[in-house]
């Protein structure tokens, strides 16, 4: 597992799309901050945590559309499925170089937090709740996305099918509220992404969405680890 991280988070520093992922994180994140915050004179951090959690469904599948179609385009898939490892070590590998990267994209971020708690008030308790929710959130976003880049031979495809899978749990409690199918709406709040990061936006700590955050990801990473697996015998 650990070559085919060091492997895989070495393509990411040496093709564009690790710092085409950065530049595009690091420049939204920074307008939020300078629009809700700066031009806003305010610390109060509800809004640009809350922006920066959408723009995650956008950059989270230019990070995963790479991870298995580029093998397809290299012909190396093969090599990689006959390997001397585990398919399961192979998508964990890949799974977490690409979260590094997302890391490495949230570090930098925190240097806006210093700078409100050196200008004003900073409530550090709902900022780090923010931080550890957005962990997990990319986690399991990350996880969703690459089982796309898994179904797929193309990265455009990837793109396009991470970014809306990624919305559809993202913007599911609103569509449901507004079809008013009470139903809907119970099943909806259960899987809602969105409705459990709003927790942690509000100031509220819940380890039970970050046991459900967790849970897709193992989820996702596992159905992964099944689709490479019926390839290889295919």
């Amino acid at each position: 597992m650990l070559s085919v991280f060091k492997r895989e988070l070495r393509s990411y520093l040496q093709s564009p799309v690790g710092y085409v992922y950065l530049f595009i994180f690091l420049l939204t994140t920074g307008y939020f901050f300078w629009s809700f915050n700066i031009m806003g004179n305010s610390t109060d951090t509800a809004s640009y945590f809350s922006y920066t959690r959408y723009i995650l469904i956008v950059i989270i599948p230019l990070l995963a559309m790479k991870l298995f179609p580029e093998e397809r385009k290299n012909k190396t898939d093969q090599i990689l499925i006959t390997a001397p490892i585990s398919i399961s070590q192979m998508v964990l590998g890949k799974f977490f170089a690409a979260y590094t990267m997302f890391v490495i994209g949230l570090v930098p971020t925190l240097i806006n937090m210093i700078f409100l708690s050196t200008v004003g008030y900073l409530e550090v308790g709902i900022a780090a709740g923010n931080y550890i929710a957005l962990l997990f959130v990319g986690a399991a976003f990350l996880a969703i996305a690459m089982l796309m880049s898994a179904l797929t031979e193309s990265m455009i495809t990837a793109f396009v099918l991470g970014a809306f899978s990624l919305a559809l749990f993202a913007v599911a409690d609103t569509v449901s509220n507004a079809l008013n199918i009470t139903v809907l709406s119970r099943v909806v709040s259960v899987i809602s992404v969105t409705g459990r990061y709003a927790q942690f936006n509000q100031g509220l700590f819940d380890i039970s969405s970050l046991v459900y955050f967790l849970s897709l990801a193992v989820i996702f990473i596992f159905l992964t680890v099944r689709v490479i697996d019926r390839r290889r015998w295919s």
